[in-house]
């Protein structure tokens, strides 16, 4: 396994106060302005964007509804062939940083990123940019995989 992004206090610490300045923003598919409008995906695009752990997120074209018509997860798809994503291991210690994903419908569909212990990040429908609990049974039920940013 490569060396993680987030490795130091520094880095955390920039992670930390990216996400804090979204916390509240309106959920908006596609969209990705803070305090207006933002998804699941570009959230993180933007977090990792602004504490430095990645340069650009081109993220395919998909749907809101693709967890439910979808037969294979679009995400895990990207993630699997990205060069600066690691999936972990089943098991495997999460780490602030680490990209969460959530199965909602028939496939993984929606992402949240990882703060500190279980505290994450995420935008979701009707609630916007909100922290939320791993082991909150919503989530725990749905959690499938976790990637984490590589150097």
């Amino acid at each position: 396994m490569r060396k993680p992004f987030y490795n130091t206090p520094e880095r955390i610490q920039s992670l930390a106060q990216a996400a804090s300045r979204w916390l509240g923003t309106p959920f908006h598919p596609h969209a990705c302005i803070l305090q207006t409008g933002v998804d699941c995906v570009n959230l993180l695009a933007a977090i990792y964007q602004e504490s430095g752990a990645l340069d650009s997120w081109q993220f395919p074209a998909y749907t809101m509804d693709g967890g439910d018509h979808r037969i294979v997860s679009q995400v895990l798809e990207w993630l699997d062939c990205h060069p600066r994503f690691e999936r972990l291991p089943v098991g495997e210690a999460l780490q602030p940083g680490d990209l969460l994903c959530f199965r909602l419908g028939r496939v993984p569909h929606h992402v949240g990123l990882l703060i500190t212990g279980n505290r994450f990040i995420h935008a979701m429908r009707n609630y916007g940019v909100i922290e939320s609990q791993l082991d909150d049974p919503t989530f725990a039920d749905r959690f499938v995989a976790a990637y984490r940013p590589v150097l």
